[in-house]
C-alpha cells in the first residue's frame, strides 16, 4: 500500500493518532486538523532556522508557547494550557515534535512561513 493509501486509511478508522506523556498523564494526538494547526502555528511562529524539527523547536526557549500549541494540538483548544505548562520544558518540546511528525515537516514550515508573513502585515502600517 502507498503512504498515502496508507494515511487515508488510517485517518478513516481512527488509528492515526500518538500518546505522548506531559508531567505525569497521558495525552493522545489525533493527526491535526488545519483548526488545530493554525492554532499551535499562532504559538511558534516565532521559531529560528534550524536543521532538524527538534533544533527549530528547542529556539523557542519559554514552556509556554510549546505548552499552548500543545493544547491545540491535543485538543483544539487552548483549554489544556494551564496542565500542560505544569510539565518540563523537554516533555512539552517532545509532544510538539511529536504531533508535528504526523504532518509533512514542508507543510508546517511553509504554514509558520505564511503566519510570520500575516503577522507583518497586519503590524506594519502601509
Amino acid at each position: 500500500m502507498n503512504k498515502g493509501a496508507d494515511v487515508i486509511s488510517k485517518s478513516i478508522v481512527g488509528t492515526d493518532f500518538r500518546t505522548i506523556i506531559v508531567n505525569g498523564k497521558g495525552y493522545t494526538i489525533y493527526s491535526p486538523t488545519i483548526h488545530a494547526l493554525s492554532g499551535a502555528i499562532s504559538y511558534l511562529c516565532n521559531v529560528r532556522e534550524g536543521e532538524t524539527l527538534k533544533d527549530i523547536l528547542l529556539s523557542i526557549a519559554d514552556l509556554k508557547y510549546h505548552a499552548h500549541a500543545l493544547s491545540w494540538f491535543i485538543n483544539g483548544d487552548d483549554s489544556l494550557f494551564d496542565e500542560l505548562s505544569k510539565g518540563s520544558y523537554e516533555e512539552c518540546v517532545n509532544g510538539v515534535e511529536e504531533a508535528i511528525s504526523m504532518i509533512d515537516i514542508s507543510v508546517f514550515q511553509k504554514a509558520v512561513g505564511l503566519a510570520k508573513n500575516v503577522s507583518l502585515l497586519a503590524a506594519t502600517p502601509k
